[in-house]
């Protein structure tokens, strides 16, 4: 049987992660193929839709904020 990634588990909907940068990031949509996420600004989602796959050094690099 294949290894079958499970991106709901390592992201949570509705999650807040930040980015090396300082973003914050909200995943509005967690797939497979790419986490749906918005910028969080003072608390406001800002800007357009960010798509970031979920393997690439980005997402490995996101760390929640609780």
């Amino acid at each position: 049987m294949a290894n079958k990634m499970m991106i709901q588990h390592m992201f949570k909907l509705g999650g807040l992660y930040k980015a090396p940068d300082g973003k914050v990031y909200k995943v509005v949509v967690s797939e497979v193929y790419n986490l749906r996420c918005f910028e969080i600004v003072g608390g406001n989602m800002v800007g357009g839709m960010v798509k970031i796959h979920p393997t690439s050094d980005l997402a490995k690099s996101l760390i929640e904020v609780v």
